[in-house]
């Protein structure tokens, strides 16, 4: 007799999920209980499935720990568990032997119908024969084909919900209130430009060094996060926590960051007040940050997990940058273009799960700086073919001052937008001081004079 179930496999998966932690919080939800045949096999992915939901470890020894607690000893034993996670297990591994788990499943929930049709077949004083075909037919019908199933829907469902969406913006403008759509930047002549930032897009933010970008993200998170009350997760590989909140204290203060980091402020200056009132508001916002320095996709997904715990939803999640995100793939040989590939590719993912935008900084290639005219482009992103594949946005910082000391232009900065799916792609002029860690919208005044000299705002 073919058995429907495979030990080895099921062990395989399970002993991936406990041992890969860099990859598997991307692949346990691929996997579902009744995948397993064996019962301590689901009871140890029941567990491993709770931790990812809660955006905990899933390492044997957290899972061990949870068998005791939760009284499942006499299911699953110390040394059972210790020898499953003893496999040697890779994701090519993984992925070969959960297709194989899919389809026992699929093969034993078409049995099980297969035997309660055959039930009703001869069950002649419950059913007629025509009732019993009716549910025969109705109980094929429901057999689960899988979860890519589920998506095919008629035109009509989703041009309901594009229609219902339409209707309660238009009863939001005529009301005169915010609709809970997409995401604004704060910057009303980038929003002007940009239109709403959509729940699930991945913006790329690039710019060399020196430019701002960090500043320029902070600003962002910040509008976010006090301004439109958005859980706001900043995942910061390049700086410690407390160095991002000086930041954001100097620029929620308008104070000088010089003056937070050494604190050479006379007691009675209005700065003391500023700065205490900004940590104030800092200390209410919702915002998380995440300063590990070997952040993976996998961990930026697990921050996030426990975000949306805390606050019932995430708003927007920063990334910091993207070059330094730690690949899935290890090699020896630094980033390569499937590295950054694969990063883009899971934030998008990490966007579309937790329905809200991901920003992700970037690095740009050095060879802008050989060109007469520096301002950047998409294909001077690094490992560029990738990111502006996967990315609804693209903005790009240029600051002419950087490399102009006597630029007319000082104290500006262009917001270039290079890609806008649902925007317009072109420049946008803002204020900046960095002394103050901020940029601004520029006044009305600034705009007067450029068109007094025939110049353009470039918006």
């Amino acid at each position: 007799m073919i058995e429907l179930h495979s030990i080895p496999s099921e062990q395989v998966v399970l002993s991936t999920l406990m041992s890969l932690e860099q990859v598997a919080d991307t692949l346990v939800e691929q996997v579902d209980i009744s995948d397993f045949y064996a019962g301590r096999h689901q009871v140890i992915f029941k567990l491993i499935a709770d931790q990812h939901k809660k955006g905990e470890s899933l390492d044997p020894v957290t899972i061990w720990e949870l068998i005791r607690i939760n009284n499942h000893e006499n299911d699953v034993s110390e040394k059972y568990l210790m020898e499953l996670t003893g496999r040697i297990t890779t994701t090519l591994m993984f992925d070969t032997h959960l297709a194989k788990l899919k389809d026992l499943s699929a093969r034993r929930r078409l049995q099980d119908t297969s035997k309660l049709i055959s039930s009703m077949a001869v069950d002649m004083a419950t059913h007629t024969a025509e009732t019993a075909v009716s549910k025969a037919q109705s109980l094929i019908q429901n057999l689960d084909l899988g979860s890519g199933e589920e998506k095919l829907k008629h035109a009509h469902e989703f041009s309901k919900v594009a229609i219902s969406e339409f209707m309660q913006r238009h009863q939001a403008l005529h009301d005169g209130v915010a609709f809970d759509g997409g995401i604004c930047t704060g910057f009303t002549a980038l929003d002007n430009k940009l239109g709403e930032i959509s729940k699930g897009d991945l913006v790329i933010i690039g710019a060399r060094p020196s430019m701002g970008k960090t500043t320029f993200a902070q600003n962002l998170a910040a509008d976010m996060m006090i301004n439109q009350s958005l859980p706001v997760l900043f995942c910061s590989i390049e700086m410690k926590g407390h160095q991002i909140a000086q930041r954001l204290i100097s620029g929620i203060g308008d104070v000088e960051l010089r003056k937070v980091l050494t604190g050479k402020i006379s007691p009675n200056s209005d700065d003391v007040k500023k700065i205490s009132t900004a940590a104030n508001i800092l200390e209410k916002a919702p915002l998380m940050i995440d300063d590990n320095n070997r952040s993976t996709v996998a961990t930026i997904r697990r921050s996030a997990k426990k975000v949306q715990l805390k606050y019932g939803k995430v708003g927007a999640i920063f990334v910091d940058y993207i070059q330094r995100v730690t690949p899935l793939s290890k090699n020896n040989f630094g980033r390569s273009d499937k590295d950054i590939g694969e990063i883009s590719g899971e934030l998008k993912r990490i966007a579309g799960d937790f329905e809200c935008p991901v920003f992700a900084l970037a690095q740009l290639n050095r060879n802008l700086e050989n060109r007469p005219n520096k301002r950047p482009m998409n294909s001077d992103l690094k490992e560029s073919g990738d990111l502006e594949q996967d990315a609804d946005i693209i903005m790009f910082i240029y600051r002419d001052e950087v490399y102009h000391k006597e630029s007319k232009d000082v104290g500006t900065a262009e917001i270039i937008i290079g890609k806008a799916r649902n925007g317009s792609i072109g420049t946008v002029r803002l204020a900046t001081d960095l002394a103050k860690s901020t940029f601004a919208d520029l006044s009305p005044e600034y705009y007067e004079s450029l068109d007094e000299q025939g110049v353009g705002g470039g918006v």
